[in-house]
């Protein structure tokens, strides 16, 4: 049995991988969705799908618990509390939650996150599964017809895979058939600790570090892991290709993992007060932008999720981008024998690229847990948008405290580090892009105006009213005010209307032909009937 040189990898790199991939594939999937209401979107505090009812679009749900007992025809992405499909859906499921429980047919790729994922016995899943968690586990009876690619602190898979396993776990168990081949990277006894996890309904099997291979396991393929101590394999346990062991050297000086509860409680201690501190201070700084990047990802958080993910990717293309037109400007300006100019414009590319990574560096580890924690408090708190700025600072401690209670969760927290810093990236995006169009507007709406001389600009503090070159109304007594007179054609553009309908001669005590203000201008001069009346009303 000649062991097979297997990738240099950790646990923490392939959950990484793990966390990426969700991520991404969670975000094209958003993405994709058609803008044309060809998705059903549903979002309370408990979504059911009843026993007979038929989805027949994708559906997308956020909601506290959801159970789907029916069909869903579509894609189904949802993030909740619990989640449990006891029907079918016959696309793609991608999951979020602290517990997710399948117990019923996926007919196409399964891709799901959370604390506690469990496959039951009548579980089917037609494609991959992908699973980032504490716990995996699949009991007797669950079938998966595709890849299993999993990162979790434990997992037990006891039913049957069709296609390889692909896992990094502290502690791994096989008790299934399997028919490809097994690569795992898995912890040891002597460097993995207890790690501490919320209590659920669902319960959790009990594992030793290390891999493990019950009486039950069959392996069609090879079996290759990594780990600090060697597997655990029962007589009974079948393996028809060959067995690959790399022992890893454990650093007894710093262990894998926290040490305790105290070392959990501190470090999400020491969290939270930073990002509280970091909220305060934009709050203080920049209160518009972080309160309208709340507004935006409760509003839009498909957008802000999307918009998050091209950020992200577009900087870091944007720091390539700008180092080699850097560098190659450099080169150019060098054999032009510019080397002053060279050295400038390289040294400006550098300081602009650092500028771009320490902004994006802020924005992911300090702005978008903010801006979410913000959104969440306020939602917690039923009041959405905060007005003064103690209830911001509320909202914002409680949104911050659940953020840090869940990134303490194994496994769920760097998945759950990730969409935060996709959803508050994309928020803030989406508020700048809408507050630079909205400031482009106002510029352009307070520049224009109708051309002409009735618009011209005011000279002095009067009031801006418009002057004017002949009467406003008819003159008390004339022949405009006679029965049968023709109308006056009204002037385009006139300075002002010929009066109100229904004017009549009861009203012309107050109305003068000329107002006072409107002095100069070409036109014949007001006779004596266009003065104001001023004797004395001796009518009764």
């Amino acid at each position: 049995m000649k062991p097979r040189n297997l990738p240099r990898s950790t646990p923490g790199t392939v959950l990484l991988r793990l966390a990426l991939a969700l991520a991404l594939a969670l975000t094209g999937l958003l993405l994709a969705a058609p803008a044309g209401g060809a998705a059903e979107v549903r979002g309370e505090d408990s979504v059911r799908v009843a026993a007979g009812e038929v989805v027949d679009d994708d559906m997308y749900v956020a909601a506290g618990e959801v159970v789907v007992d029916g069909t869903v025809r579509g894609d189904l992405v949802v993030a909740a509390g619990q989640v449990r499909i006891n029907g079918t859906v016959e696309g793609d499921l991608l999951a979020a939650a602290q517990t997710v429980v399948i117990e019923g047919t996926v007919g196409d790729d399964a891709r799901i996150a959370g604390q506690v994922l469990s496959l039951g016995e009548r579980a089917r899943v037609t494609g991959d599964l992908v699973s980032a968690g504490y716990s995996l586990q699949t009991r007797p009876g669950t079938v998966v017809g595709g890849d299993v690619l999993l990162g979790a602190y434990q997992a037990l898979l006891a039913g049957g895979i069709d296609g390889d396993v692909t896992a990094g776990a502290g502690g791994l168990a096989l008790a299934g058939e399997i028919g490809g081949e097994v690569e795992a990277e898995v912890g040891s006894r002597d460097e993995m600790r207890a790690a501490w996890a919320p209590a659920t309904e669902v319960p959790v099997p009990q594992l030793e570090p290390g891999l493990t291979l019950t009486d039950g396991a069959r392996l069609a393929g090879d079996l290759s892991y990594r780990s600090g101590t060697e597997a655990s394999i029962a007589p009974g346990a079948e393996v028809a290709g060959n067995i690959s062991y790399e022992q890893v050297a454990v650093d007894e000086a710093e262990p894998a993992g926290p040490t305790g509860p105290l070392a959990l409680l501190l470090d999400g201690l020491r969290r939270f007060v930073t990002l509280l501190l970091a909220g305060l201070l934009a709050l203080w700084l920049i209160p518009r932008a972080v309160a309208g990047a709340a507004s935006v990802l409760r509003a839009r958080p498909v957008l802000s999720l999307g918009w998050g993910a091209l950020a992200i990717a577009g900087t870091a293309v944007a720091v390539l981008v700008v180092l080699f037109t850097a560098i190659l400007l450099g080169i150019a300006l060098g054999l032009l024998t510019l080397g002053g100019l060279a050295a400038a414009v390289v040294a400006g590319g550098v300081v602009l690229d650092v500028v771009l990574v320490l902004g994006l560096v802020l924005a992911i580890a300090l702005l978008a847990p903010v801006v979410a924690g913000l959104t969440g408090g306020g939602l917690l708190l039923r009041d959405p948008a905060p007005a003064g700025f103690g209830r911001r600072v509320l909202a914002l401690a409680l949104g911050l405290l659940v953020y840090v209670l869940l990134r303490a969760v194994p496994y769920l927290g760097p998945v759950l580090a990730l969409l935060v810093a996709l959803l508050g990236v994309g928020a803030l995006v989406v508020w700048a892009w809408d507050a630079a169009r909205r400031a482009r507007a106002h510029r352009g709406g307070r520049g224009a105006g109708p051309a002409g001389p009735m618009r011209g600009p005011q000279v002095g503090p009067g009031p801006a009213y418009p002057q004017t070159t002949a009467p406003a109304y008819p003159q008390v007594g004339g022949p405009e005010s006679r029965a049968g007179s023709a109308p006056r054609p009204r002037p385009e553009p006139g300075p002002l209307p010929d009066g109100p309908p229904g004017t009549s001669s009861s009203h012309a005590g107050s109305t003068t032909a000329r107002p006072p203000w409107a002095t100069g201008g070409p036109g014949p001069e007001p006779g004596p009937d266009s003065r104001p009346d001023t004797r004395p009303d001796t009518r009764h």
